[in-house]
């Protein structure tokens, strides 16, 4: 027998787009100074920002317009129709930025770029294109209360990559001068702020008829804790579930995780055999100081790991050598 097909689709659950969609846009400005400091030194000074519109924002769809009791369907616009997942093209983010760079030329063997940027970035709803990253909305009806930093925020970002070149040595030894002489040591060193994250609890507690953990928790005390390690990261006291048909007060992005930083080093040496053929030896060393990095914390109230730290954004220190001929 062939399949037939539901009598009506409105009794499942479905994923949808709002018909109209857009395309979304976004424009960009900047604005800036550069001044030569020097001979081989260039600072720069600048401020970049930007604003998108029409972005999509994923939303359960047709879900109560106001938390309550009783079956959620009578407090949504079209009672025959199950909630499902709704995307539409109506967010909007912005970027704003300072931007500071140094930079200087090859002078005395050492080259290098310093640079720092101060950032905001702003958006409504979830990241991710259709919700990919598990977030949900927690008030379909008033997005702006869902407008925050966004997940991949970034407030302060600072980098500085160099080249020291050390050069022959003239001693009066040769054997010195050959040993200690044409090494090259080069390094990658980035910081960065903490990234945000939210905290939830599984349920539909303002029996709106929203799915996925979409309700954040009630802010009742100082989240910080004094000594925050991967065991606790923040005062789990600090929060508590929402009353029964009632909204979570804890902001979209209100916590952070731990800052970042992170240190790569290779070490170059040219061993000249001859007049055209050339020994090189590397060595490449990455998280040199196997600096540990934490991800976010386990975020759902309902986990029993609720409030640890069970991976890292770090990788373990690595240490690579390399012997190259050239002829």
């Amino acid at each position: 027998m062939a399949d037939v097909p539901p009598t009506t689709p409105f009794n499942e659950s479905n994923d949808y787009r709002v018909p109209n969609a857009k395309n979304a846009f976004s424009e960009q400005w900047n604005f800036g100074i550069q001044r030569a400091l020097g001979a081989s030194t260039v600072l720069e000074v600048n401020y970049v920002g930007s604003h998108s519109s029409r972005l999509t924002v994923g939303t359960w769809g047709n879900v109560a317009q106001v938390p309550g009791p009783g079956n959620p369907l009578d407090r949504a616009p079209y009672n025959y129709i199950k909630p499902s997942q709704y995307d539409w093209s109506v967010g909007k983010g912005s970027f704003h930025s300072l931007q500071v760079k140094a930079e200087q030329n090859l002078t005395h063997g050492l080259q290098y770029i310093l640079s720092y940027t101060w950032s905001k970035t702003i958006d409504i709803g979830c990241d991710g294109f259709f919700t990919v990253e598990g977030c949900a909305v927690q008030d379909a009806w008033h997005l702006q209360r869902e407008r925050s930093v966004a997940g991949f925020d970034l407030s302060h970002v600072l980098s500085a990559s160099w080249v020291y070149q050390l050069g022959s040595l003239r001693t009066s030894s040769k054997a010195l001068n050959y040993a200690l002489g044409n090494w090259q040591l080069n390094g990658i060193f980035t910081a960065t702020s903490g990234l945000p994250y939210n905290l939830v609890i599984s349920g539909d507690i303002a029996n709106t008829g929203t799915g996925g953990n979409y309700e954040r928790l009630n802010v009742v005390g100082n989240p910080s804790v004094s000594n925050p390690s991967p065991a606790q990261w923040f005062n789990k006291a600090a929060f508590a579930v929402p009353a029964p048909f009632t909204f979570g007060n804890l902001g979209r992005d209100a916590l952070r995780g731990q800052k970042f930083w992170n240190l790569d080093t290779s070490l170059i040496r040219e061993f000249p055999l001859g007049e055209h053929r050339h020994l090189q030896f590397r060595a490449d060393m990455f998280n040199i100081a196997n600096h540990p990095v934490w991800g976010s914390p386990v975020s759902n109230y309902n986990d029993p790991q609720f409030g640890k730290i069970l991976a890292t954004r770090s990788t373990a220190r690595q240490v690579q050598f390399a012997m190259r001929f050239r002829f």
